[in-house]
């Protein structure tokens, strides 16, 4: 057991908007009958409504495949906080010179060779689109504080969906061992308020410039990319043929807006919608998942060339993190800019959406651009550590 997850009890925390939820300890798991939405929505109710003194909340994390077991729990303890992550000092974490990046799945040419598989395999009419990811893991002198690392997210990433887990072996794929999965989404895929919902995937992607004018060239490009405005349609596409079944009242804006991160630009979508009688969030938050976003599409043969090829488990990443209320109240992001931290070693990952049109090199730098963020945090540099 790492030291980091040893000394404490189960922690959950994510902060956006201005709130910041701290969950401690588990009082009861959610235990459906089968992972699918109906099922998982049914107990995580039934979790809910329990005559428990613990607060109604269930919270947890979800894998990139919706089909296998997720965590899902309530806590034992749970408080919101206003946010304070631009007013606080960066804590302390090891220092640049004593981190060195010791492993890749893929190698770099490996990714490139992938990326190139895949344009072969789509312009053969196999695919239309597929997200490929890659991982990267990263050693230091001294042992991570997992509370400096999401601290420090926060500051610099001010926009971001916040998030930390205490992870069990066994829930993480191939990284399964005990751990603290953590991170900076910028993506929300569902979040629900009354009976009103609203998702705002993000697909295609800019690295940002390093100062004014050729950061607003960056963002030109990116709105006048034909590669990324077709990556984002498809998302859009999938999404919204969902919201449309599924919610009264869709509103599907025509054009995507930008949507900036510290490392990159995005192309962003909002959707939004009203929950038809009596749905329960979790069930449209199945039909969403895995999105065109982190997956592909069609989405059952994208999945099987990310399982056929990509060559490591995601398990946690790309998949779902977040929380649900008594009163349906939700707000799930998408597991991404972040990693899972072991002692002195972390793995991180990033994905970029390949389509007919991508080049290797430049999705191989977009995924080097997307890991900086958890880098960053870790202590790392731009230069001195290539992911």
């Amino acid at each position: 057991m790492s030291s980091s997850s040893a000394a404490r009890e189960p922690r959950f925390e994510f902060a956006s908007s201005g709130r910041h939820l701290v969950a401690t300890g588990v009082v009861r798991h959610v235990e459906p009958r089968s992972w699918v939405g109906t099922e998982v929505a049914r107990a995580v109710e039934d979790v809910l409504a329990a005559p428990l003194e613990a607060p109604q909340l269930v919270v947890g994390v979800l894998p990139f495949d919706s089909a296998r077991p997720g965590m899902l729990y309530r806590p034992a303890e749970a408080c919101w906080r206003s946010c304070t992550f631009p007013g606080l000092p960066e804590p302390f974490v090891p220092s640049a010179s004593t981190i060195a990046v010791t492993d890749r799945r893929p190698s770099h040419e490996g990714y490139r060779c992938l990326v190139a598989k895949a344009v072969e395999t789509i312009r053969s009419g196999e695919l239309d689109k597929v997200v490929l990811g890659r991982s990267a893991t990263v050693c230091a002198a001294v042992p991570w504080d997992p509370q400096s690392v999401f601290v420090r997210l926060g500051i610099q990433n001010p926009d971001a969906f916040v998030y930390l887990i205490d992870v069990p072996g066994g829930y993480s794929g191939e990284f399964a061992q005990e751990g603290v999965f953590l991170g900076a989404s910028p993506e929300l895929v569902l979040s629900c308020s009354g009976s009103r919902v609203r998702t705002v995937p993000l697909a295609g992607t800019m690295v940002r410039g390093s100062d004014l004018e050729r950061d607003e060239r960056a963002s030109e490009a990116l709105l006048a990319s034909g590669k990324d405005l077709a990556e984002h349609s498809y998302v859009v596409r999938a999404i919204a043929k969902v919201f449309r079944a599924r919610t009264d009242d869709p509103r599907i804006p025509s054009r995507p807006r930008l949507v900036p991160t510290p490392a990159v630009w995005h192309l962003g979508t909002e959707i939004t919608g009203t929950l038809r009688g009596g749905a329960s969030p979790f069930e449209l938050l199945y039909e969403l998942h895995p999105t065109p976003a982190v997956c592909g599409w069609p989405p059952e043969r994208a999945c099987d060339f990310i399982v056929d090829h990509e060559g490591f488990d995601r398990g946690l990443f790309a998949g779902l993190i977040g929380w649900i209320d008594a009163d349906r109240n939700c707000e799930w992001a998408l597991a991404l800019r972040g990693g899972v931290l072991r002692g002195d070693q972390a793995t991180m990952f990033a994905g970029a959406g390949v389509i007919a049109t991508s080049e290797p090199e430049a999705e191989l730098r977009e995924t080097a651009a997307k890991m900086r963020t958890f880098l960053a945090a870790l202590g790392g540099q731009e230069g001195r550590h290539d992911p």
